[in-house]
């Protein structure tokens, strides 16, 4: 990969070369006509028809405003991008990274100097990025870091298999939600990826959308007080009887004789046949497993979102490394 440093912008075209120096003002006709004068000689002056100039369609040229300089398009200096290699070649050598080196990438404020594509990474438990993704190498670090700490621990203590494939998206030149007024999203310097898919070695797949379960948001409008059972430790002890209580709109557990309440009276034979109830969705293990991926990705990333911080990542982490002067974001 190498920089450049643009004092003019020449386009080449066949064995010409076509020079559009910023800051020229433009010639007034009479100037061109004296100009042709001198180097056509009497008969070009005297009102022959000149030549149309041939200029190539890659020229750009102001037409309508030609006394405004033409700026060329943004491009990282060899300063920076010899900088930000420097900076990859660091922090890559002490981690296992299936990447590829990129050409510099700009357009307009979007891109950043030394971008790869990551293909692959980890060594014990290899985890393929399919897709591949694009990013600058400090994010390629941070995920290495997460998977290996975070991720897989949490693959085999939840769910019994290691993490083996991650699909997710990362490059985008856009503003924040893609909205026109907001700012640049992290995205847009390839210092953000979103993950909405684990994969494991089992064949299992993990995904946010059907994974998480009921988010804060889903749980908080319209809860119903339901009556729960609790054991406690003497009854654990002595018969294993459990003792009614029910909830209340706290959430705190009160016993319904002590409340003055008449406890319920035993189950008939129709209630024995009735079908267990359904389990706490936020005690399954994919939801246990991507809350705790979640949680731990707040102690690599700067920004993390997930389903608890909006219903726009309802499906998917995002993880930037976005820099910051206060608190990290963790939602």
């Amino acid at each position: 990969m190498s920089g450049s440093v643009a004092v003019k912008s020449t386009i080449a075209t066949g064995s010409e070369q076509v020079t559009t120096e910023t800051g020229q003002s433009a010639k007034t006709l009479a100037q061109l006509r004296a100009f042709a004068a001198t180097i056509a000689g009497p008969e070009l002056a005297s009102g022959s028809p000149a030549p149309t100039p041939q200029v190539s369609p890659l020229a750009v040229a102001s037409v309508d405003q030609p006394g405004e300089p033409v700026a060329p398009p943004p491009q990282w200096s060899q300063t920076e991008v010899a900088a930000a290699l420097m900076e990859c070649v660091n922090l890559l050598a002490p981690i296992n990274a299936q990447v590829v080196p990129l050409a510099p990438l700009r357009y307009n404020d979007c891109g950043t100097p030394a971008p790869v594509l990551l293909r692959g990474i980890g060594a014990k438990d290899r985890v393929a990025v399919d897709p591949p993704m694009l990013m600058n190498c400090p994010m390629v670090v941070a995920l290495s870091r997460w998977l290996d700490k975070i991720v897989q621990p949490a693959a085999r203590a939840t769910l019994g298999s290691p993490v083996t494939r991650i699909v997710g998206s990362s490059y985008s030149c856009r503003n924040l939600y893609n909205l026109p007024n907001e700012r640049r999203s992290q995205h847009a310097f390839a210092n953000a990826i979103d993950l909405p898919v684990f994969l494991l070695a089992d064949g299992r797949r993990i995904d946010l959308a059907t994974g998480w379960g009921p988010t804060r948001r889903d749980l908080a409008p319209g809860a119903k007080l339901v009556p729960i059972i609790s054991k406690t430790a003497a009854a654990d002890d002595q018969t294993g009887s459990v003792i009614p209580v029910k909830a209340t709109a706290s959430g705190t557990a009160v016993d319904a004789k002590a409340s003055g309440e008449t406890a319920p009276a035993a189950p008939s034979d129709a209630d024995t046949n009735a079908k267990p109830p359904a389990p706490d969705p936020l005690s399954l293990p994919q939801a246990k497993f991507l809350r705790q991926v979640h949680d731990g990705a707040c102690e690599v990333f700067t920004t993390v979102l997930g389903p608890e911080a909006n219903d726009v990542h309802r499906t998917h982490l995002h993880l930037d490394l976005q820099e910051r002067h206060s608190l990290n974001v963790c939602e």
